[in-house]
């Protein structure tokens, strides 16, 4: 399985499955295995039988309300979640995990659940932290904001240390990148390309980005493969040495007509077997490869998402994200900052240098005005009216692992928008310094 050969490796399952069916071990990496080429109604069902085998055993258990998530079983996550806390009272990935549930306005006993464990087990820094940003969601849903800041600083605080994000390590390889986009032509569409489209969604993290694939997914054309490194393993492979754009070589792979980067995408999908001709790449770190998507995807599009930058700096700091790779960053407001400020340079480079070819979509206004947006969006990608796009969140196609998981699954809602003016006082620095 890791070395990505799928087909071989799901008859090696069914195989030993003939031979040990009620091996709850095996049928549970099995739907790992299904989990990991995105089969995520094929991994419930075996999930559910390695649980009843296993005498529901916690591990397992997890991982089983995890893609009762992917397929929009919220409420049969829930209750699995529970069964969880039953069994351990103390597993705070499962409180974690119930605390994106509660409306804690309505009741708030798992708030003081949650307390008590705050404040009396022993926890590691990393689940102290998380405990931390849910109590202060907790908060927020009460409006006590001025507890739910000091549980999301607190959390922050306890991540920051432990990260290594290296701001010189980016900012070194966004100034090649420019450097290297600077001095080529406008428009270069002399390569063979898969005819497939990719809608490239892309943005700063908690930007929309879900949503908007969640919409897109729901049009009949359309599947959706969530936040994937595809594109940056492409890239990283063919063109970039030590931070550095490799010159020579990308020049010489655009005045070929052969498109190797197009290729290797397209190879990683094709272990997925998708069956669908237009597909959503939802990355949000992709905008800094616009140059090579224009170059390389000649029939893409990229659709940059965009909404009120308070509100998007304070849900990166109040939200805990597990990939300290591309979100390091996020624990530190001054950071956050600078991540902001070098998104909005590289993307005004983009959109001098290339001017029809990035869609940016608002936010505040798609809340807004729905119907307006989507359709303009629908336009945009090339793509039909499908009235589905207006039921997102009926849409039957599973949703990726995302912190927004939660949130693409329910009606287009604005409570979130302005939301920052509640923590101006407290965030108000930091505001400041962010360059639009």
């Amino acid at each position: 399985m890791y070395l990505n050969d799928f087909k071989n490796a799901e008859k090696l399952f069914q195989s030993l499955l003939v031979e040990q069916p009620e091996d709850y071990i095996l049928i549970a990496n099995y739907a790992n295995f299904k989990r990991k080429i995105k089969d995520f109604k094929s991994a419930v069902e075996l999930y559910e039988i390695s649980a009843k085998l296993s005498n529901n055993q916690n591990m397992i258990l997890n991982d089983l309300a995890k893609s009762y998530q992917n397929i929009g079983e919220f409420e049969k996550s829930r209750k699995t979640y529970e069964k969880i806390l039953d069994q351990n009272p103390n597993s705070i990935e499962a409180h974690i995990s119930l605390n994106r549930f509660i409306d804690y306005s309505k009741n708030q006993d798992h708030l003081i659940i949650m307390l008590d464990l705050y404040n009396k087990l022993e926890l590691n820094f990393n689940d102290k932290a998380l405990i931390c940003f849910a109590i202060g969601k907790a908060y927020e849903d009460i409006k006590n904001y001025k507890e739910s800041f000091l549980f999301f600083k607190k959390g922050n605080e306890l991540l920051e240390p432990s990260n290594s994000y290296n701001f010189e390590k980016e900012l070194k390889l966004l100034k090649n990148i420019k450097k290297s986009f600077e001095i080529l032509d406008k428009d270069i569409n002399k390569k063979r390309f898969d005819q497939r489209k990719i809608i490239f969604i892309c943005g700063l993290p908690r930007s929309g980005t879900t949503l908007v694939e969640q919409i897109l997914s729901s049009h009949n054309e359309v599947i959706g493969i969530g936040e994937v490194e595809y594109l940056e393993k492409s890239i990283n492979k063919l063109f970039i040495q030590d931070d550095k754009i490799l010159n020579q070589i990308l020049k010489e792979n655009i005045d070929i007509d052969k498109n190797i980067l197009n290729k290797m995408y397209f190879n990683y999908l094709d272990l997925y077997n998708y069956k669908s001709n237009v597909i959503t790449d939802k990355t949000p770190h992709n905008f800094r490869w616009i140059g090579f998507i224009k170059i390389f995807f000649p029939n893409a599009k990229v659709v940059c998402c965009e909404r009120n930058i308070k509100d998007n700096f304070l849900s990166l700091y109040k939200n805990y994200f597990a990939s300290m790779k591309h979100m390091g960053w996020s624990f530190n407001p001054k950071n956050i900052v600078k991540y902001c400020n070098m998104y909005f340079e590289l993307k005004k480079f983009w959109k001098k240098k290339y001017p029809n070819f990035i869609y940016q979509l608002d936010y505040d206004k798609l809340v807004v005005d729905s119907h307006n947006e989507i359709k303009k969006l629908l336009e945009f990608c090339d793509l039909s009216w499908d009235q589905k796009c207006l039921s997102h969140h009926k849409n039957s196609k599973a949703v990726i692992n995302t912190v927004s998981i939660y949130q693409a699954r329910k009606p287009i809602y604005s409570t979130s928008s302005n939301l920052s003016n509640l923590y101006e006082e407290r965030l108000s620095n930091y505001f400041k310094e962010l360059k639009l």
